[in-house]
């Protein structure tokens, strides 16, 4: 029989996971090695890595900056590879040995977490676990993740501007990930329809507007 805790002692609870900013910070400035394998970003995450591998692929581009043809593309096709393993059921992502393996200079890491960290502070001002009806329904996640698939499809596409705002509700949604937020997973998802729809309207008036130029000079 397993013994019983004595009254009056304490119930010692096993640690709440890490938030977001503070995974990225202690692997930006643990360990004395100048660089970073990718087993131990993953080692870090334990069973939240699809949030927070969705936020570090995200990120990117959602953070202002000068825009770059084909920039997005990279980070969206990982985005769906996971989305795809988070349809078929995985409970963490599956990663290639050699992926695995790879390893990534401490310092650009580090870099890298010092432009994010302030944004997600201030995100994780507002999060704490929550439920939300619609996704307690859906607790296997296969909802969201085809959502998100969605979403990282669109953002694979080469439309100017409108990147960056579905970039930030994908960082939204990721992060109710990680934080067990469902709400903040509503808001994200909500956010990241109307960034579709904005989308939408940018490209019907590229090619009305193409549409009207040829008619005008003839071409």
């Amino acid at each position: 029989m397993s013994a019983q805790p004595e009254r009056g002692s304490l119930l010692v609870l096993p640690p709440a996971p890490a938030s977001a900013a503070e995974t990225l910070r202690g692997l930006a400035d643990g360990g004395d090695s100048a660089y970073l394998a990718v087993d131990e970003i993953l080692l870090a995450m334990g069973n939240y890595g699809f949030g927070l591998l969705i936020l570090i692929l995200a990120l990117p581009n959602a953070l202002p900056g000068p825009i770059i043809p084909g920039f997005s593309l990279p980070f969206a096709l990982g985005i769906i590879v996971l989305c795809l393993q988070m349809l078929q059921g995985h409970a963490r992502p599956l990663l290639p040995a050699w992926l695995r393996r790879r390893e990534i200079k401490r310092e650009r890491f580090r870099y890298f977490v010092d432009r994010v960290e302030p944004v997600l502070l201030r995100l994780e001002q507002w999060l704490k676990p929550r439920t939300s009806p619609f996704w307690r329904r859906n607790k296997n996640n296969r909802a969201l993740a085809l959502v998100l698939l969605v979403f990282a499809t669109v953002l694979a596409m080469p439309i100017p501007i409108t990147n960056g705002p579905l970039a930030f509700c994908i960082c939204i949604v990721a992060l109710g990930m990680f934080e067990s937020d469902e709400k903040v997973q509503t808001i994200g998802v909500t956010c990241g329809v109307l960034a579709l729809i904005a989308n939408a309207a940018m490209v019907m008036a590229g090619v009305q507007l193409y549409g009207y130029a040829t008619e005008y000079l003839g071409w």
